[in-house]
């Protein structure tokens, strides 16, 4: 679902920030970092909430976007049978001329362990008005296998997923294995419930470089949980053209350091005119529930 077709400069503004928002769900800012039983033995995942501050990184001259700050607290926890997700965003984005426009984002979903099922609920408001909101679930039989994702809201839309579309789970063990195992690319369709016009895109990710040391970088300081080696991952996004393959230029494109227990320390997304970073100031482990 479009957001509402607003008029005026305030419009655009109002399009532009809900599709900068919706995009950075899409990357991964706010729906990956799971993992499932299937690749325990080779990855494990720390379940923890992390608390990230946003800023506006590199602005180009011709930028209409000058000023952003933000803040975002992100959970995932795992659940006896699957991983629970909920993630709350909050940006405000400043033109060159005008007042700030300010955004909120709310997520949530789950994604079984057997990858049969992937569930999700979103909705973008603009100054506490909802202008966007997708509800639904996808369903297969298995990892690999062909499935099917129904909106309940915007209801009616269904999306074919191809046998190699991945949901967020296996998305980021697919960079993390890729990335121990020395290999520079990981390629999939990609499902998270954003973008329904455009689902599934397809991920293309770049390990940049060898694994760095848990000491190396900025946000290294948080205990146990930041106490991980990790690698710089350059993701990008690509929509479908209309059933005519992909689109030759990127939805979206973002660079995280991202460690090998799945912790997130630094974001940095990529509009082309500008970019936005989030980085982590604060993380807590989650304890794991009690399960027969």
């Amino acid at each position: 679902m479009n957001p509402p077709d607003f008029s005026g400069y305030n419009g655009f503004m109002m399009t532009f920030q809900t599709k900068t928002l919706r995009r950075a769900l899409t990357g991964g800012l706010l729906a990956a970092l799971m993992i499932p039983d299937s690749a325990a033995a080779l990855v494990s995942h720390a379940s923890h909430r992390a608390f990230y501050e946003i800023q506006i990184g590199r602005v180009d001259a011709d930028s209409q976007i000058v000023d952003a700050r933000g803040r975002m607290v992100a959970e995932w926890s795992r659940a006896c049978d699957g991983w629970a997700s909920s993630q709350r965003l909050v940006v405000s984005m400043a033109p060159g001329e005008g007042e700030p426009i300010n955004s909120e984002v709310v997520m949530t979903s789950f994604e079984a362990l057997d990858g049969t099922l992937f569930s999700f609920d979103s909705e973008t408001r603009i100054d506490g008005e909802t202008v966007e909101a997708v509800k639904g679930a996808a369903e297969r039989s298995g990892p690999g296998k062909a499935g099917r994702a129904t909106y309940n809201i915007p209801r009616g839309i269904v999306v074919e997923l191809p046998a190699d579309t991945v949901f967020p789970f296996e998305h980021t063990i697919a960079v993390i294995e890729a990335a121990e195992q020395g290999q520079v690319r990981a390629f999939s369709h990609y499902f998270d419930g954003s973008q329904p016009e455009n689902a599934p895109m397809a991920a293309n990710s770049l390990v940049l470089g060898k694994a760095r040391d848990a000491a190396d970088g900025g946000e290294n300081s948080f205990g146990a949980l930041s106490a991980h080696k990790w690698w710089p991952v350059r993701l990008a996004m690509f929509a479908s053209n209309g059933g005519k393959g992909l689109n030759e230029e990127p939805e979206f494109e973002m660079t995280q350091v991202l460690q090998d227990n799945g912790v997130v320390r630094r974001f940095e997304f990529d509009y082309g005119e500008f970019s936005l970073v989030a980085a982590l100031i604060e993380i807590e482990e989650i304890a794991p529930p009690r399960c027969d």
